[in-house]
């Protein structure tokens, strides 16, 4: 029957389930007996029509409020409806012992059922009162007389209706038993499966308890910063055996580059389990657990997977606390040296300070009270134009950090000069919300700047009084050279290059030399730079439409970057050249064309010295000397001529007539 009825999900409609196959079963057992009975009694067939009628209805009814969900009430109202259906026949039947007060038992069953055993109880209490009042009634005579003659057929038909009842209750009541005894096994099997799941995971429960507490122990023991590290590692190894599933026979190593800190009872053993890892900066860091007795097999050797997770995370935390104390001992380092070597100071992104080092009070004669609170600008001098600050405000602005050099004020107004870098820190969405200002004290630096300064002054107010060039020049190993310093003189022929031009563009200087004299001045600087030693080269340059001779000269010394740097001067030599060459060009008519009429002289005087000659030869050869004289007078006088405008013509004005050899003859 479970097969083709409705049977409830939930505990809480089972009594509505009750309902609903009681009152099926009722009806289709009612439905049998009045089939049997047309077939067998067909003259009573309004009979077997009422009680069919009846029984629908009874069923229709309770089937409706309880699908309404009036559970209780279609309970009580199938049973009294039952109840009243095979009682009231018994009165109309004319006995107690009619058929009908049978099915009574099978009702008080049925109210067992859907009412409990009090239900029960009160139906059949009913039951019993009812059947006395009728069996009262039959003795003194006041029962009806019966209206049906029951046969012993008719009999066993009315009795299916109890038998019926009682057997299909018997088969639901054996069947929900066995249903219920079957699933209390279930459930039974279910709950010890439970138990023993709830024992495991109590027991994997407490077992991350005691990892998480290990952790939890670790991270508090590394929160010391003023415990040293040896001493950290030294109570951490007591701690981690109570981390693993044995503590008791459980010991620990810790090992640090070359130095192993260890438990007491620790001795190298066959099972255990090892993590190590390598800090930023190399060093070594490993977790040892050994079991000293033999453990049973679990997910890694005697080791769980845990806690493998757990050795990992230990090794992880040292390595991430070594690099951390490593990097604040540098941190540290770091901090020393700038608070003594620099003015550091810190200010919001309003520009007020939020702190101030020992160096800067001393710099401002200002105490850090002073100081908190007060804008940058509370320090600035008012040695700056109104733009001044605005290239530093964009780079900040930008996130850039920035250098510069201010003029500052003490809190006597007593200027000083500071080299500062200013670096904004920026937050995780990349908006600065600090910035970081390292200063430098370059007060001294600037005055000694001040000083050179006023001293090339000088140097070029002396130097520009000298006709030639000054330099102070560095030399590459490919010839190049770097101008360092230049002073152009008072020669009206020098050229015409600004020292800054020279400096950052000294090619210039090189394309202003006459083209075949080029390579001759850069294999000088070649060599120089070679050799280190003393530039001496005269070379041509072009200036305007002239070319000029000039005298380069230099002498190497090293600096105190050991660097060699030359230091000389160039001057125009070109009137000396002009000179020079006059002298060369005079001796060379000498040496040339003077050189022809003196030979031609002696050929005849040998002539007249070898021969004796007549009168008329001795006229001819006189006449031929006086015409060869007298060109030669007229060449002398020529050459003396062009040698005094030579004279006249150059910028040299020497008197060397005090060295000029009076004598007839130059040499002695």
């Amino acid at each position: 029957m479970r097969n083709f009825l409705f049977v409830p999900d939930k505990e809480k409609d089972f009594q509505s389930y009750m309902v609903y196959v009681l009152a099926i079963i009722w009806t289709l057992v009612t439905g049998m007996i009045v089939c049997i009975g047309f077939f067998y009694f067909p003259d009573l067939s309004p009979r077997w029509l009422t009680l069919l009628s009846t029984s629908l209805a009874i069923a229709a009814f309770n089937l409706i409020i309880n699908h309404l969900g009036y559970t209780r009430l279609a309970s009580w109202s199938l049973s009294l409806m039952l109840w009243l259906y095979v009682t009231i026949p018994c009165y109309s039947a004319g006995g107690i012992m009619a058929p009908g007060i049978i099915s009574q038992m099978s009702v008080i069953l049925t109210a067992g059922f859907l009412l409990g055993w009090r239900g029960g109880l009160a139906i059949g209490l009913l039951t019993i009162s009812t059947d006395f009042v009728l069996a009262y009634l039959e003795v003194i005579g006041l029962l009806p007389v019966a209206t049906v003659k029951h046969t012993p057929i008719s009999r066993w038909i009315s009795n299916i209706i109890p038998f019926g009842t009682v057997l299909a209750l018997q088969y639901y009541s054996t069947n929900h038993l066995r249903t219920s005894l079957l699933a209390l096994q279930l459930e039974i099997k279910k709950r010890e499966k439970a138990e023993i799941l709830k024992d495991e995971i109590l027991y994997d429960l407490k077992e991350r308890v005691k990892e998480l507490k290990t952790l939890y122990e670790v991270s508090r023991i590394l929160q010391d910063e003023e415990a040293t590290t040896d001493t950290l590692l030294r109570q951490i190894v007591q701690l981690l055996p109570l981390g693993w599933q044995y503590p008791a026979e459980t010991a620990a190593r810790v090992c640090v580059d070359t130095t192993s800190y260890v438990t007491n009872n620790y001795i190298p053993c066959e099972s255990y389990q090892m993590a190590e890892m390598t800090t930023a900066k190399g060093r070594k860091i490993s977790i040892e657990i050994v079991y000293l007795q033999p453990m049973p097999e679990r997910d890694e050797g005697p080791f769980l997977e845990e806690e493998r997770n757990l050795i990992n995370m230990l090794v992880e935390m040292l390595k991430v606390d070594l690099e951390r104390r490593e990097r604040s001992a540098e941190l540290k380092a770091y901090k020393y040296a700038l608070d003594t070597a620099a003015i550091v100071s810190i200010s919001g992104v309003d520009a007020e300070l939020t702190f101030v080092n020992e160096n800067f009070c001393k710099a401002t004669q200002y105490t850090p009270e002073e100081l908190m609170g007060k804008h940058h600008s509370f320090i600035w001098s008012d040695n700056y134009s109104p733009g001044y600050f605005t290239e530093m405000q964009m780079a900040m602005q930008d996130g850039t950090p920035y250098r510069g050099e201010f003029c500052n004020k003490t809190k006597d107004d007593t200027l000083y000069w500071v080299d500062t870098t200013i670096i904004p820190f920026l937050d995780e969405n990349g908006k600065i919300y600090q910035y970081l200002s390292i200063n430098y004290d370059i007060t001294e630096r600037r005055k000694a700047e001040e000083k050179i300064k006023q001293s090339e002054q000088l140097i070029r107010k002396i130097t520009s009084q000298v006709p030639g060039n000054t330099y102070m020049f560095e030399i590459e190993e490919s010839g190049q050279f770097n101008v360092l310093f230049m002073n152009r003189g008072t020669d009206i022929y020098n050229h015409t290059f600004d020292f800054e031009d020279i400096s950052k563009q000294p090619e210039k200087l090189i394309e202003a030399l006459h083209v075949d004299d080029k390579a001759k001045f850069n294999q000088a600087l070649k060599e120089a730079y070679r050799t280190q030693t003393i530039i001496s080269i005269q070379y041509r340059m072009v200036v305007g439409e002239h070319t000029r001779w000039r005298w380069l000269q230099a002498i190497p010394e090293k600096n105190k970057d050991g660097k060699i740097i030359w230091y000389g001067a160039t001057a125009d030599i070109t009137p000396l050249v002009d000179y020079i060459a006059s002298i060369e060009q005079f001796i060379f008519d000498l040496s040339h064309v003077i050189r022809r009429p003196i030979a031609s002289i002696m050929g005849l005087t040998r002539l007249i010295i070898d021969n004796d000659l007549s009168e008329t030869e001795s006229r001819e050869i006189s006449q031929k000397l006086y015409v060869i004289s007298e060109e030669m007078d007229k060449f002398i006088r020529e050459l003396n001529y062009e040698y005094l405008q030579k004279r006249q013509d150059t910028t040299l004005n020497i008197d060397i007539s005090s060295f000029i050899d009076k004598r007839s003859s130059l040499f002695n």
